[in-house]
C-alpha cells in the first residue's frame, strides 16, 4: 500500500526529471526555479543542518536540544516541500489558455511527423512537460519561439 504523501513526493521527483529546463520557459512557468531550488536544497541543506546543529549545540548546550532538532528537521524537510509542490503541480489540470497552447504544440508536432500517444483526458502539467521535452528533442530549436 502506498501512502498519498509518498506517491505525491515520488510524482514530484519524476516531474522534475521530465520537465525541460529551458530558459525560454521561465517567463511562462515557475517549474524551472522550483526544480533548481529543490535540487540545491536537497544537495546542500542536510550538511548545513548538521553544521548549524553542531554550532548551536556547542554554544547553547544540551538544554536547547529540542529547538536544535526542530531546526534540523525543518532544514532537512525543505527539499520534500519542493517535491510535494511539484507532485501536486504535475497532477493539476492545465488552465484553458495553456490547454489550448498545449493542443497547438501537439498539432504542430503531429504536422512535423512526430508520433504522439493519443490523449484520453484533459491535459495535466505532467503531459505538458512530456510534450515539451519531446518537442525540444525532435524539432528544431526555433519552433517554440512562435508561441512565446
Amino acid at each position: 500500500m502506498q501512502y498519498p504523501l509518498y506517491t505525491t513526493l515520488r510524482a514530484g521527483r519524476e516531474y522534475s526529471k521530465i520537465w525541460p529546463a529551458r530558459a525560454e520557459l521561465n517567463s511562462l512557468f515557475i517549474e524551472n526555479k522550483v526544480i533548481l531550488l529543490t535540487s540545491l536544497t536537497g544537495r546542500y541543506l542536510p550538511g548545513l543542518a548538521l553544521l548549524c546543529a553542531a554550532v548551536q549545540y556547542s554554544y547553547l548546550g544540551a538544554a536547547f536540544l529540542p529547538q536544535i532538532l526542530a531546526m534540523m528537521l525543518f532544514l532537512v524537510s525543505l527539499p520534500l516541500q519542493g517535491w510535494y509542490w511539484l507532485g501536486v503541480r504535475a497532477e493539476t489540470q492545465l488552465p484553458p489558455s495553456i490547454a489550448s497552447w498545449y493542443q497547438q504544440v501537439r498539432h504542430q508536432m503531429q504536422q512535423h511527423g512526430v508520433e504522439l500517444a493519443p490523449v484520453s483526458q484533459p491535459g495535466r502539467y505532467k503531459d505538458l512537460a512530456a510534450l515539451l521535452k519531446k518537442a525540444y528533442q525532435q524539432l528544431d530549436k526555433t519552433f517554440i519561439k512562435q508561441w512565446l
